[in-house]
């Protein structure tokens, strides 16, 4: 009976025999495949939560390094990864300028003289020039003067009325000539020497500037070389000076 059976019939069980083996060739393959599927999945959400977590700590980080920078400069600010390169270049820029800055700071003290305190230039100071050129004269103003001349004359004023101030090392005055004109002085005052007995300061220098005013004997303009030698007690004292044929003698209060 089986032999004789029609060709559909043939066809028929042939398939189904096809199919049950496709059947178990599939159920040979699918725990296999479900194995790497799975095992694939996993790698991936491994991989995917790691992720974050990398990005989190890089952040961080980068925040506490940026946060250390702002902290050294005194700002406590926080910057964006993005922004860590800008700022670290920011900064030195920012701490070179500061440090030039305090160094021009720490020149421009050195530089500034202190006129408080005892002073020698000829031993303070090395090169010749900053010898003669000594530090600047105290600060001071000037009430009263008389002069003596060593060429005799008639028409000679001993009493100059003058009114001068000094400041910073510049001086300036006006006051009545020995030819009863009224002159004006300016210049520099220098210190060459300078110091302190006790309660008495004493203190040696000169001015050089010019004067003007003059209407008899000199021009109306010529320049001015005059040595002094001052002596206070608390503030109050007596200038002694000299310039060509004339001494003279003032008051001062030194401030």
């Amino acid at each position: 009976m089986v032999l004789f059976q029609s060709p559909w019939r043939y066809k028929y069980l042939t398939g189904a025999v096809l199919g049950e083996a496709m059947s178990k060739q599939k159920t040979l393959i699918n725990p296999l495949s479900g194995f790497f599927k799975q095992s694939i999945n996993s790698f991936l959400q491994i991989f995917l939560l790691l992720i974050p977590c990398g990005l989190k700590v890089q952040a961080a980080e980068n925040n506490e390094m940026n946060y250390e920078l702002r902290a050294h400069q005194g700002h406590l600010q926080w910057l964006e990864p993005t922004d860590i390169l800008l700022a670290v270049d920011t900064d030195l820029k920012n701490l070179q300028i500061r440090d030039e800055g305090s160094h021009g700071k720490e020149e421009l003290v050195s530089v500034t003289a202190d006129t408080s305190l005892p002073y020698d230039s000829f031993n303070k100071e090395t090169d010749w020039v900053d010898q003669i050129w000594g530090r600047p004269s105290r600060d001071h103003l000037y009430l009263g003067m008389w002069t003596f001349h060593l060429e005799g004359g008639d028409d000679q004023e001993s009493n100059n009325k003058l009114i001068a101030f000094s400041y910073k090392g510049y001086y300036g005055a006006t006051l009545i000539n020995t030819h009863c004109d009224r002159v004006w002085s300016g210049g520099v005052q220098r210190t060459l020497y300078q110091q302190k007995y006790g309660a008495f300061d004493i203190e040696a220098g000169y001015r050089a500037g010019i004067v003007y005013g003059y209407k008899e004997y000199l021009s109306r303009v010529f320049p001015l070389v005059q040595a002094v030698l001052d002596i206070d007690y608390k503030g109050f004292g007596v200038e002694l000076s000299y310039a060509a044929v004339v001494f003279s003698a003032g008051f001062y209060y030194r401030f």
